[in-house]
């Protein structure tokens, strides 16, 4: 973990307590028909059924939500390391967040503040559009969701080749059309 992260005693104490309030696994199964069932529709060889289970039941779902969560957290700044970045105080940084015009979650709780709304090409190194995104995505989203929209590729948003919201932005995109496929589309 050490290796992971800038601030891995911090990291380790979040994936603590977000494992510990994970469901346990469930020891609840599918009954025989259900089973015989899924075989005999083809949705699963009996074999692909037996490794499905022995996978859940070894904690692969766990596991891969366990995985999904830390990348997130990976993908989150600390409240000094976006002091530092922007060259504000703690008591700006909070008034920001406060007034929508900066994005942060809290994590076992301290403040984490996800990346891709930081922009070191803008002349106040945020994404441009940010206050007016935050109003849209803040009552739609959880920060995970946010998080993988801003970092798809979107169809829509075409300019040298498709680009995600934050490639877009980056390079001078229309805010609106990045709205609009907020509004238009739910993520969560």
């Amino acid at each position: 973990m050490a290796r992971l992260a800038n601030d891995p005693e911090y990291f380790l104490e979040a994936l603590t307590d977000m494992l510990l309030a994970m469901r346990p696994i469930s020891l609840e199964r599918l009954s025989g028909n259900e089973v015989r069932f899924l075989i005999e529709s083809g949705a699963f060889s009996a074999e692909e059924w037996a490794e499905t289970s022995a996978a859940v039941d070894r904690g692969r779902l766990q596991v891969g939500v366990t995985e999904g969560w830390l990348l997130g957290l990976f993908e989150t700044g600390s409240m000094e390391v976006v002091t530092g970045f922007l060259d504000w105080n703690e008591e700006t940084v909070r008034a920001a967040v406060a007034e929508g015009r900066l994005y942060a979650i809290e994590i076992s709780g301290r403040l984490r503040f996800p990346t891709w709304q930081f922009s070191v090409g803008s002349p106040d190194k945020l994404l441009p559009g940010l206050t007016e995104i935050l109003q849209v995505i803040t009552p739609r989203w959880t920060w995970q969701s946010a998080a993988g929209f801003f970092a798809t590729v979107q169809s829509s948003l075409v300019a040298e080749g498709p680009q995600t919201p934050v490639q877009w932005l980056r390079h001078g995109g229309d805010v609106h059309d990045v709205i609009e496929i907020v509004e238009s589309d739910d993520w969560s």
